[in-house]
């Protein structure tokens, strides 16, 4: 698409880019620095979850069992309920402070629209979030049918071209085989004790060795399957998936005995998801794989956020003119593949790029008092410490938080600037129509 095309479909106007935050907690600044915020737009994380592989593949790769979860493979858990629902409650407040919703009541209800993917997992996260916005009032969550494949979450899903699909593969390959970082085959290691059993750091020989070792054959690029353009093989995929495994068994609020078998405290864990950001950042934040992977779910909330400042019905846009806030509960990898797309990156609760259970990335649609138009973009994740604890979430004791910059803005985009952002990440070509229940 051309500059000049997108600019037109962006709405280009030109305005002073808005300075930085003065508090590099506060998701957005003041309406009195920023003039007025109009739509935000926010692309979720489910909450808390079962694995998503079976009881009898995991107990597979390790010594001892799996805890048991209590619900299906993949499944939101009774707590990850919890969890965003403390997370939308937090939201009420905040969009409150900024003066966009009410403190309460059910009024600012048929100005919020809510769209999860079809699995169970994003449906109840969606509806959680509704039920935290709206206590006695929730909007309702739409969706497709189950059992429908979203190309809004999953596009690669509809095809892609052979050439791109090797395209991005072998950019993918690059990546993947100079990846010799010797503090990941470290962390390997230590994870490899855990599941034989044995303290992180501590060699080990237990009596009954896991059925399939988790170490052996190099991590190594493959074409992937499905909705995947691209795989590894080797032990990089399993103890990245094995990594954040753990990750929920903590969030879930399992006891310490538990988790990792007892041998897996808060400061290992932090080494232990390191490996599971070097995963996405092989699988989602190659470029050319998010371009196919995250291009039509960037396409669709940007033209939301043109809706807003048009205030008239656009082909694309999610939610109605009227809408305040539009809220898409999908997964962590549409976070990582958006991210990747405009070049964002964050460091909160000491780890970088991560998007555990229930984090947020916004795009704010502001106003300013000479009715120009902005965009500012945020994340926010419950620290490890607030999945663990589950303290309520208010603005004094708020999630972690940070204002992003896009690259060519500085802490928010005039719309001129955003078109342009925006014209350089999409690929036009795996951007499809969105398609409502």
């Amino acid at each position: 698409m051309s500059r000049s095309l997108f600019c037109l479909l962006l709405l280009a106007v030109c305005s002073p880019a808005i300075g930085p935050a003065t508090h590099a907690q506060t998701r957005a600044l003041s309406s009195d620095s920023a003039g007025r915020l109009r739509l935000v737009v926010i692309l979720s994380r489910h909450g808390v979850r079962s694995p998503t592989w079976t009881q009898e593949r995991l107990d597979g790769y390790s010594a001892l069992p799996w805890p048991k979860w209590g619900v299906a493979p993949a499944y939101l858990t009774q707590r990850g309920y919890t969890l965003i629902k403390q997370f939308g409650g937090f939201d009420r407040a905040s969009l409150a402070g900024e003066g966009l919703f009410e403190a309460h009541g059910c009024g600012d209800a048929s100005n919020t629209y809510i769209w999860a993917d079809t699995d169970q997992r994003t449906v109840a996260s969606g509806k959680a979030l509704a039920e935290g916005l709206f206590p006695g009032c929730p909007p309702e969550v739409h969706r497709l049918a189950d059992g429908e494949s979203d190309a809004l979450f999953h596009p690669t899903a509809k095809g892609v071209k052979q050439a791109q699909a090797d395209a991005a593969f072998a950019e993918f390959s690059v990546r993947a085989r100079q990846q010799t970082d010797p503090l990941r085959g470290e962390l390997l290691e230590e994870l490899n004790n855990v599941l034989r059993g044995c303290a992180p750091k501590i060699a080990c020989t237990p009596e009954h060795a896991p059925e399939t070792a988790l170490l052996g054959a190099p991590t190594a690029p493959v074409r992937g399957k499905g909705d995947h353009i691209a795989d590894l093989t080797g032990p990089l995929a399993v103890a990245s998936s094995l990594s954040e495994d753990l990750l929920l068994e903590y969030g879930d609020g399992m006891t310490m005995a538990d988790v990792g078998w007892g041998h897996v405290d808060e400061s290992q864990l932090r080494r232990f998801l390191a490996i599971h950001s070097d995963y996405f950042d092989l699988m989602h934040r190659t470029p050319a794989l998010a371009r196919l992977e995250a291009s039509n779910i960037l396409f669709h909330i940007v033209r939301t956020l043109q809706q807003g400042a048009e205030r008239k019905p656009l082909d694309g846009a999610i939610g109605g003119v009227d809408a305040k806030l539009v809220m898409l509960a999908g997964h962590d990898t549409n976070l990582a593949g958006v991210a990747a797309l405009l070049g964002l990156h964050w460091a909160l609760d000491g780890r970088t790029d991560d998007t555990p259970p229930g984090t947020e990335l916004a795009f704010e649609l502001w106003q300013d008092a000479g009715g120009a138009y902005s965009v500012r973009v945020t994340v926010a994740m419950q620290t490890l410490r607030q999945l663990r604890e589950m303290p309520d979430l208010t603005i004094q004791a708020p999630p972690a938080q940070a204002t992003l910059r896009v690259p060519g803005c500085p802490s928010a985009c005039s719309w001129q600037d955003f078109s342009v952002a925006i014209d350089k990440a999409i690929d036009r070509e795996a951007v499809y129509p969105f398609h409502s229940n």
